[in-house]
Order: structure tokens, then C-alpha cells, then sequence
């Protein structure tokens, strides 16, 4: 049997498919690595103080930190962090012992104690009289402490500087022998440590063959302009976890929240990991036990008759099939996704318009040239609260960030779920998003992602013109291996004038009109 120590890290809980899992009536044992200015030290302060804050009541904590100031890491937790947004009142306790900071959290069920020691090898300062701070004198401190009461956790950041008068089967001894101690005494361990070589090409390193779970923090170069900050899973030897490179960010306690999709859209102050594309779609699949939800069998209303006169016998777009709209230059593709919501809208849904091209500003001034349109999306001069925006701003974020923030966006409020999701429009998206660039899954991905929780998508994607009428090379190929349905919009010449046609290249039930339907405004 297992137990399972929620970390409550956002988006770390969940590439470990639901937490840390261990034996029960032990304890989990996690080493934490990466290079200089990784975020080591932060994942494992954070890791420790959401157990202070969140964990059980009545307990103590512990860190110690080989570099770090008790004083340092508490005005990071206070005025870096905000104490992760935690409601419990804290008061530093007076100090008793040099180097040996004390901080209390008082909730309701109880008062849980913080201890942060700077854990100083003498070594440091003078080579010639040995180590005063080693491995066996925490775990005496871990000890003296479960005798005043229970420990919950306890974390060594960097433990590296604190062996390295051992060789390799020295230090895989020393850390073996320290993670059965910790395990029986029921105290889960959190070890921080900097790579600094390459690994042995021979031998796993003594961190990976002692510990449960070993995560590496790191940058991944994704152009010349940018580095990312990732996460990778090295080994999780009592569970399931979803394997690649995790991006992650670090956020202060002044971020902003749920204004727009970027860097400073965060749930709260601390770490925050973006599961890769892959994984959030494993993720979602895992969460439905693999039972793909099903599409509609009614036709949908998509605000404009003409859109949908081409399918024959009611048989077009329903609820939770996919629809792309390639659009030609001078096409009203946006006014097209407006309708598209405000009929979900008139069905008392709640929409979303995702826009790379239009703010609310914008979008605003569209809704208010077409009467019906200005009914259904506006209050005065306001959307109405069934009708959501995202505007894209320029932002270098990764695709796992767009793609977790803006399902995000799809989940309950007041007006319920999402059901309808318009997005306006992808057409070279990585102009706006560079480290978007040659994500081609992300797209199909997030169609099956919205399918899963039942939202219906309808996107717009840029076409060259003269595409219809064969002036210009054209091949749907790719939006037709993606899409349920793919309509084509574009203009012709009709007795000296322009209009605006549509035609359907593709539909799931094969049963569509081959000739194209002019719209009319």
C-alpha cells in the first residue's frame, strides 16, 4: 500500500499523477538537482513551506541551508512570496540559538513551526580542523526535534557541500544510510543539490540510485533570444509519471491573475510547472480513463445560416466536433466567430473568444456595426458576463504555458464552464508567441484537450488569396487531418462586384454540398 504527499506546487502534483507516492508508514525521499541559478534552492524552500502551511497541524518543519541565511530565506518567504497567499497568521519567535530562525503559522487547527539553520561546514572556513556541520549531526537535529514533537519534513540545501570528502560508494552510503533514517522515523526528506559535472557514464549517480524521486531543474535554449526554465522527472521509483521536459516559471507576490494569457498570469505567488503538450494530453486522457466524450448528433446553431445551408440534412458542425474556417484576405472571418458565440450565448452557454488580432477595445466596435450582434454580446458598453476575452499579447512563453493557461480559461465561474471556444485566428501564431515555433502538435492537441472537457472550438486560420479559384497553390492537407470540418471563405467577383463565399472541403459525416454558398452580410 502507498500513501501520497501532495506537494501543492502548481502543475507539480499533476506530472506526478497526483503526488509524491510512497510506502505506507514511511516516508518520501527527494532529491532535487540542476545547474547554478536553476530555482533548486526555491522548489525545495517552497516544497517545505507549503507542507508548514497546508500540512498537518501541530507539527515541525525543517531546512537547512549550507549557503543561505535563516534571515535571507524568511524575507523570501515574507516579501518574495507572500507566504504563498497562505491565510495563517505567522510570528517570528525570538531567537535562542545563532543561525536558528523559528516561525510560527497559527491556523485554526493548529500551530505549525517552521525551523530554518544554516547548516555552516566549518570546512568552509578553516580546511585544517575538519567538519563541524555533516550528515549525521542534522539527522541528531532531526532526532532532538521528534522528541519535543512530530516532524513532517526536512530539507538540505546544498547537501553537495557537505560530502565532498567522500568519494562516489562514500557518499551512496552516507545518503542510503540517511534516507532509512528518515523513512523510519516517518519524516519525508528533501535534498537539494548542484550538478556541476557531467554525469559518470558508468555508475548512476549516488543521488539517483538512493533517492524515491529525483527531479532536474534546468534552461532549454528555445531560440537565441530565450532560455526556459524546465523541470524533467529523472526517476519516481514507487509511481507513474509523465516523462519530458516540463517547463516552469517562478513568480513574485505582485503578479497579476487572470488578466491575460503570459508570463504574469499566475494562480499565485512561487513555482509553477506548465506540463509539456504531450503530457497534458496524457493528463486528460488519464483523467477520462481513456473514454473519448462522444460529439453531438444536433446540428449546432452557428449564427449564421450560411455557414452551415452547405450541409445536407442537418448534418453539420455539432457540439464538441472541431471547425476551422480558412479565411482569405477581406473575408469577415471575425464577425463569422462573434456569431458563432452569441449563438451559444442566446442558449444561455457561456463563450470564449480568443483573439490575436482584436482587443476588447476592438472587438467591442465590431459587435456594436451589426444589431443582432450588439443584442446578444453587450450590455451598454459592456460584454456580457456570459461572454469571455482573452486578447493575445506578444508574450515568450512556452507552448505548455498557452496551452494549461488558456484551458484555464475554459474552466467555471459564476456563468458555469466554457461550452463554446472561438479563436481568432492562429495564422503564423508564433509572430506572437515565438517559442511557439514548430509546435505543430499543440494545435491538434488542444482540440482533443477541449473536446475532453466539452468545449466546442471553432478557429480561424489565414489562407492566401486567390486559394478557391486556384491563382494561388493551395493545400488544406494539414486541416484536414486536424479538423472535423473545414470550411473555406473567400471572395469572387459576381456582376462586377465582390462577394463573400463559402464552401465546406471537409466534413466527419461526408454529406456536404461540393458547390459554394455565398453569404450574405
Amino acid at each position: 500500500m502507498f500513501d501520497v504527499l501532495k506537494t501543492g506546487i502548481d502543475g507539480l502534483d499533476a506530472i506526478l499523477a497526483g503526488g509524491i507516492r510512497y510506502p505506507a508508514g514511511g516516508a518520501a525521499f527527494v532529491f532535487v538537482t540542476g545547474g547554478p541559478g536553476s530555482g533548486k534552492t526555491l522548489l525545495g524552500l517552497e516544497m517545505v513551506a507549503r507542507q508548514w502551511l497546508d500540512g498537518p497541524p501541530d507539527s515541525t518543519c525543517l531546512y537547512y541551508s549550507v549557503e543561505h541565511t535563516p534571515q535571507s530565506l524568511y524575507r523570501k518567504l515574507a516579501f518574495d512570496f507572500g507566504f504563498y497567499g497562505s491565510g495563517a497568521e505567522i510570528e517570528v519567535l525570538p531567537e535562542e540559538v545563532p543561525q536558528k530562525l523559528t516561525i510560527a503559522a497559527r491556523r485554526p487547527e493548529g500551530t505549525s513551526h517552521l525551523v530554518i539553520t544554516q547548516a555552516h561546514p566549518a570546512t568552509l572556513a578553516d580546511p585544517g580542523h575538519g567538519s563541524s556541520v555533516d550528515i549525521d549531526w542534522i539527522l541528531a537535529e532531526i532526532g532532538n526535534h521528534r522528541r519535543a514533537g512530530p516532524v513532517a519534513i526536512a530539507c538540505v540545501d546544498n547537501i553537495g557541500l557537505l560530502l565532498t570528502d567522500l568519494d562516489y560508494f562514500g557518499k551512496r552510503r552516507a545518503l542510503l544510510a540517511t534516507r532509512r533514517q528518515l523513512m523510519s522515523a516517518g519524516v519525508h526528506g528533501i535534498f537539494v543539490q548542484e550538478t556541476t559535472d557531467a554525469r559518470d557514464l558508468k555508475l548512476p549517480s549516488a543521488e539517483e540510485f538512493s533517492t524515491d524521486l529525483l527531479l532536474e531543474l534546468g534552461y532549454h535554449a528555445e531560440n537565441t533570444m530565450f532560455k526556459a526554465r524546465t523541470l524533467e522527472i529523472l526517476k519516481a521509483r514507487h509511481q507513474y509519471y509523465y516523462r519530458g521536459a516540463h517547463h516552469f516559471s517562478i513568480a513574485g507576490r505582485g503578479v497579476l491573475r487572470d488578466i491575460y494569457l503570459g508570463a504574469r498570469n499566475e494562480r499565485g505567488p512561487g513555482i509553477h510547472i506548465y506540463p509539456s503538450v504531450p503530457a497534458q494530453l496524457s493528463i486528460a486522457r488519464d483523467t477520462h480513463q481513456g473514454q473519448v466524450p462522444p460529439r453531438g448528433t444536433t446540428q449546432l446553431d452557428f449564427g449564421h445560416e450560411g455557414l452551415v445551408r452547405s450541409f445536407l440534412d442537418g448534418t453539420g458542425p455539432t457540439a464538441r466536433s472541431s471547425t476551422v474556417i480558412l479565411a482569405e484576405p477581406g473575408t469577415r472571418y471575425t464577425d463569422l466567430a462573434l456569431r458563432f458565440l452569441a449563438a451559444g450565448i442566446r442558449e444561455g452557454e457561456a463563450s470564449l473568444l480568443v483573439s490575436t488580432k482584436e482587443d476588447g477595445d476592438a472587438l467591442t466596435r465590431i459587435a456594436r456595426r451589426d444589431e443582432d450582434l450588439a443584442d446578444d454580446l453587450l450590455d451598454a458598453d459592456r460584454f456580457v458576463e456570459r461572454f469571455r476575452v482573452l486578447y493575445l499579447h506578444p508574450e515568450f512563453i512556452s507552448a505548455g504555458k498557452f496551452t494549461w493557461d488558456l484551458l484555464r480559461f475554459t474552466e467555471a465561474d459564476q456563468d458555469g464552464p466554457v461550452t463554446r471556444l472561438a479563436f481568432d485566428n492562429i495564422y503564423r501564431l508564433e509572430d506572437r508567441f515565438p517559442l511557439l515555433a514548430g509546435q505543430n502538435f499543440m494545435i491538434p492537441a488542444l482540440l482533443d484537450m477541449l473536446r475532453y472537457r466539452g468545449v466546442t472550438p471553432l478557429v480561424i486560420d489565414l489562407v492566401p488569396s486567390g486559394s478557391a479559384t486556384g491563382r494561388t497553390p493551395f493545400d488544406p492537407a494539414r486541416w484536414m487531418v486536424t479538423f472535423d470540418h473545414v470550411l473555406h471563405l473567400y471572395l469572387d467577383d459576381v456582376d462586377g462586384r465582390q462577394r463573400t463565399f463559402v464552401r465546406v472541403l471537409k466534413s466527419s459525416t461526408a454529406r456536404f454540398s461540393r458547390e459554394a454558398t455565398p453569404l450574405e452580410n
